[in-house]
């Protein structure tokens, strides 16, 4: 691992040279590919694709090492792989498969050849990138909502969220430098009127939500490790109470939360939707249709569903609910793996956070929190050529190496 892309140094009195670390340079790559690859489309995953495969083919012992440290990261794409077998479209869901794989293995790869903090400064150059061309080249939905250089409202919305999270955590570590405290002003400046701009609700509360939850941690890990236990317990007992009442005045909250921004009863169309997921489930509960294989011109629940929806391009669309959606796709076998990476991330990120603090332990925290909160109404992982997907991951193996380091 390194700390910066460029090393200067002197060779001798009176000559400067500038080492220029390879990895820094593919990962940097790797992270415009990714934030791009909607501007892009198919050449954006080609570029994460062959600079993904550049960084491992550096050192393929390496790349192997990891892979098999961290193989059973690798276990949902191989499900989805395998879903081939019973697919309705099997060369779909084996080509879609393959690509999550490799998605999956660039990850574990970067996630071992950068130092947390380095791989955090990269994705917030392509973020603050991805944020100014949005606001000078980006475009307009036909209905008037603002959509940058992205597909949709919602990559949109995830993307300023993550440029937002990632610069409060350089503003809020103490021990960054002044330069990348100042830095994380102007990425929060820049991402919270885009995630106004992109009107996505469920991109904001869980924004809300996990900025709440990081800041009760950020107090908890102050504390002396002996009374964190008992903080922490008592978080745990005041979510639960919350849960449950939020649960007794359900249909109340909704009803406000209805009036007070529009929407309507059935969450813009959601528990349509997942009326029929659930339909769908029934039929394949374990194994699901095959990866990638429901929203396929032809298939009439799919062409159903677009039209009542509204989607003329008849693509780019799901379930909006994480578990639900890939229920459908990959069955509750694959459910299961999803829930055990986001559960492992979860509890490895808030140890790794209240054991050393800092920017990048509070990050990655909030990243998973986001994509847990966010699975519920969204499909934000896992997916190929996905940043937050890369992200996740990549909040695992920090997770663990720190869980190592701090033993």
């Amino acid at each position: 691992m390194t700390s910066s892309p460029f090393h200067p140094s002197t060779r001798s009195k009176g000559a400067f040279e500038i080492n220029i670390c390879p990895n820094a340079l593919l990962g940097m790559g790797i992270f415009f590919a990714l934030i791009f690859v909607s501007y892009l489309g198919r050449n954006g995953a080609l570029i994460f694709l062959v600079l993904g495969l550049a960084m491992q083919a550096r050192r393929l012992d390496l790349a192997w090492r990891d892979i098999r440290e961290y193989w059973w990261l690798c276990l949902l794409p191989l499900w989805a792989i395998t879903s081939f077998l019973w697919s309705d479209h099997p060369a779909l869901s084996l080509r879609h498969g393959f690509q999550l794989l490799i998605t999956f293995a660039i990850a574990i790869t970067l996630a071992n050849r950068l130092a947390p903090l380095l791989l955090m400064q990269m994705l917030f150059v392509a973020l603050i990138v991805a944020a100014v061309s949005s606001l000078l080249i980006g475009d307009v939905r036909p209905d008037g909502i603002w959509i940058g250089i992205f597909e949709s409202k919602n990559y949109y919305a995830f993307t300023m969220v993550v440029l937002l999270l990632l610069s409060l955590a350089f503003v809020i570590d103490k021990k960054q430098t002044g330069q990348w405290r100042m830095a994380g002003a102007i990425g929060a400046a820049l991402a919270l009127p885009q995630l106004f701009f992109a009107e996505s609700l469920g991109a904001m509360i869980a924004a809300v939500c996990v900025i709440v939850a990081a800041a009760v941690l950020l107090r908890i890990q102050v504390l002396a490790p002996a009374r964190q236990p008992k903080a922490i317990f008592k978080l745990c007992v005041i979510i639960a109470v919350t849960f449950l009442v939020g649960l007794y005045f359900s249909e109340a909250m909704f009803q406000l939360v209805f009036e007070l921004t529009g929407k309507d009863p059935t969450l813009t169309g959601r528990t349509d939707l997942w009326a029929v997921a659930l339909s769908e489930i029934a039929s394949a509960p374990l194994s699901g249709s095959g990866y990638r294989a429901f929203w396929v011109h032809g298939n009439s629940t799919a062409e159903m569903l677009w039209a009542e929806f509204y989607i003329a391009a008849r693509s780019g669309f799901n379930f909006h609910n994480l578990y639900l959606s890939n229920a459908v796709e990959i069955g509750l076998l694959g459910v299961v793996a999803q829930v055990g990476l986001l559960a492992t991330g979860f509890i490895l990120c808030i140890r790794w956070l209240l054991r050393s603090g800092g920017a990048a332990p509070l990050f990655f925290f909030m990243i998973v929190s986001f994509v847990i909160v966010l699975s519920f109404v969204e499909v934000p992982v896992f997916s190929e050529f996905s940043t937050l997907s890369v992200m996740t991951l990549g909040a695992i193996i920090y997770g663990i190496r720190a869980s190592r380091e701090l033993a």
